[in-house]
């Protein structure tokens, strides 16, 4: 696989721009070497020089979560062995999920250098911030491993596979939405801080460090039932803690991954031409 160098035109990505959105999703998603190697390497070169690479990421949640984990015990009177396997497992998929929106925001303004001298789909970009943070998910997965081990090992059993489909749920709207926050952070500069606070506030309102059961009534309904982020975790969540995923979640989940690839699709088939005029 070759990307075509065009170094006679100033702006020769916009050549690329010829052919439409879905070509441009699927001919980037046949370029698994590509993204898949730019994905690796964005990792590599954040840790670069550094002993343990991504493997500091896990060593921060680790200290994360024995540290809230053995506090926020005592301030919802929950049992230890409970309440760690159960913020963990919360965690390492927030950060999976926050993280791929967090990035998003960038993901276009710091990929105009190459897309504008070279013959570039845009979805590659997508496609390899999904799977970097798919590679970082997969580290810090070790320190699910090493808490819920000596806490509750029963809880590795078959029901935990079904976080596997639940995974793959999470990562399919991943790819909308850095394609959608990507361009949205490209034309209006202002959005990855909105993005930003948006995020910090949703990690407070988010079952992550407080069960769902605790609320009840309007509460239950506007912070759980009706929060998206809640359902994208709950998927691999439930799993890892040893129960089947509500069928409610699953079903959120489906309609907010068809519902954002349907709104990123046409928005990416409307605004794409403008994409390198924008950086």
């Amino acid at each position: 696989m070759t990307i075509s160098s065009t170094p006679d035109a100033p702006h020769s990505g916009l050549r690329a721009l010829k052919s439409t959105a879905w070509e441009d999703l699927a001919g980037g998603l046949s370029k698994t070497e590509l993204w898949g190697r730019m994905g690796w390497l964005d990792v590599k070169r954040k840790y670069r020089r550094t002993m343990l690479g991504p493997f500091w990421n896990s060593i921060t949640l680790g200290v994360y979560v024995l540290s809230v984990g053995l506090v926020g015990a005592g301030l919802w009177h929950q049992n230890v062995r409970e309440y760690l396997p159960f913020l963990v497992s919360g965690m390492v998929v927030w950060m999976l999920v926050s993280t791929i929106i967090s990035d998003s925001c960038i993901v276009l303004i710091t990929g105009q250098s190459l897309f504008r001298n070279v013959r570039f789909e845009f979805s590659i970009f997508a496609y390899a911030l999904v799977w970097r943070n798919f590679l970082v998910f997969l580290h810090n997965l070790i320190v699910y491993v090493l808490v819920v081990l000596p806490l509750k090992p029963a809880l590795f059993g078959w029901v935990a596979l079904l976080a596997v489909p639940g995974i793959f749920l999470v990562l399919l709207n991943g790819v909308w939405l850095a394609l959608l926050v990507g361009m949205l952070c490209l034309r209006f500069r202002d959005v990855p801080q909105l993005v930003a606070t948006v995020l910090q506030i949703s990690m407070l309102i988010t079952p992550l460090f407080w069960p769902p059961d605790s609320l009840s009534g309007s509460g239950r309904i506007f912070f759980v039932e009706l929060n998206p982020i809640y359902h994208l975790i709950e998927v691999v969540r439930a799993p890892l803690l040893g129960n089947v995923p509500a069928t409610t979640s699953y079903a959120a989940t489906i309609l907010i991954a068809a519902g954002g690839w349907l709104f990123a699709y046409f928005a990416f088939e409307r605004f794409r031409s403008r994409i390198t005029y924008w950086s």
